[in-house]
């Protein structure tokens, strides 16, 4: 944008003058100067017109006719000052007034700037709220720049010195999640061996309920421990994977015990069955015999009356019977219902680690650094402790 003009005009009382405009923007001042027409030589009007008005140097004379006025007041010229163009001055000056305002803008923000980078100077420690101050001042430049209020290269300056911080920022936290790594290392690493452990003794029944505790103190102490988020998701699906073999090995258990007892059911089903079928022989015998010896005399009342003990041991035999047979039935129902759960389990199991490993296909690395200020804001650092599936999946199987 050019800050200096030259036109013709007059001061005073019809006075001409070559008259010369000038902003200085590091003061927010106009300097004019007024060369009476009689005064202007060629050499003096090339030198104003063809060098000094597009950047080039002049001595101005000492004894030059000059005023200094404030840039923001509401017009730039003296009230004795006229020019021929007051067009040329009205556009000069609405565009003077835009670059001063973002020259204001622009210092401000780089003051704001240099407070957000003297904290991350003096950082011990990564720092997430200068984090959060850092990316929300670079949300302000994209806004000032989105509406043409600070220049491209304002806010390329200024991007470079958020970047900085940025960089800052990522240093500190990358040598904090180093030393993290280092110290815990042993403990990932008995974790690990604390879970073999565990999946060593899921052989033993008499094993399975200390198993299960500890699997859910483990849990806590996963939920509390400060480890990456890659080796805590590791660990879940581990623990998890113990989870539903524990459930498939009680499943298998509680099957084959329920078997056992229908096998025992069905060989006392059958005994009680082969009795009932004598003592049935034996009443309709003796009940042929009694009829013959009374000539059907008796009745079907009165035959059972005589034969009660026969009668009433078969109807008890018959209740047995039924009862063995419904509770058959049961322990078939409940190996049915046993056998379901697990497949719903196994096919959740698995939707679990589908979801999972889509998850990570999907997951792109994110650039913290700010390339376009058009399409990219500042990056937002992720959290190292984000709930996933695997935490989730390990809660659902606290149920075991």
């Amino acid at each position: 944008m050019n800050t200096r003009l030259v036109l013709w005009g007059e001061i005073g009382t019809d006075r001409q003058a070559l008259i010369t405009i000038h902003l200085v923007e590091e003061t927010a001042k106009i300097y004019i100067h007024a060369f009476p027409k009689e005064e202007v030589t060629k050499d003096l009007q090339d030198a104003l017109f063809a060098e000094w008005k597009n950047g080039g140097d002049f001595s101005f004379p000492e004894n030059a006719i000059r005023w200094e006025v404030d840039a923001n007041t509401d017009t730039i010229l003296p009230e004795e000052v006229k020019v021929e163009r007051p067009e040329i001055i009205l556009q000069s000056q609405h565009k003077w007034s835009k670059k001063l305002m973002s020259a204001r803008i622009n210092q401000l923000l780089e003051d704001e700037i240099k407070l957000l980078d003297e904290k991350a100077d003096t950082l011990a420690a990564y720092d997430q709220t200068l984090w959060d101050k850092t990316k929300a001042q670079w949300e302000k430049i994209s806004l000032y720049q989105k509406k043409n209020e600070i220049s491209w290269e304002q806010t390329t300056a200024l991007k470079d010195k958020i970047n900085r911080i940025f960089d800052a920022l990522k240093a500190v936290k990358r040598l904090h999640h180093e030393q993290e790594d280092q110290a815990n290392v042993v403990l990932v690493k008995n974790l690990h061996q604390r879970v073999e452990e565990l999946r060593n003794k899921l052989i033993y029944p008499d094993q399975w309920k200390f198993i299960f505790d500890e699997l859910k103190k483990m849990q806590g102490t996963l939920k509390d421990v400060s480890i990456r988020w890659a080796q805590k998701r590791q660990l879940y699906n581990e623990i998890n994977a113990i989870f539903d073999d524990l459930k498939k090995y009680r499943m298998t258990e509680t099957i084959n015990k329920t078997n056992s007892r229908i096998a025992q059911l069905t060989k006392i089903l059958g005994g009680l069955k082969d009795s009932l079928e004598r003592d049935a022989e034996s009443y309709k015998s003796q009940v042929e015999k009694m009829q013959h010896y009374t000539r059907g005399k008796l009745s079907e009342e009165e035959l059972q009356t005589r034969f009660s003990h026969l009668h009433e041991r078969i109807k008890e035999k018959e209740q047995k019977i039924a009862g063995i047979q419904q509770t058959i039935k049961q322990l078939k129902d409940e190996i049915q219902k046993e056998k379901k759960q697990q497949e719903q389990r196994e096919q959740q199991r698995l939707k679990r680690e589908q979801e999972m490993a889509e998850k990570q296909e999907e997951e792109t690395p994110v650039s913290e650094n700010i390339h376009d200020t058009e399409h990219t804001e500042a990056a937002q650092e992720p959290s190292s402790e984000t709930p996933e599936a695997g935490e989730s999946a390990a809660e659902e199987n606290q149920d075991v």
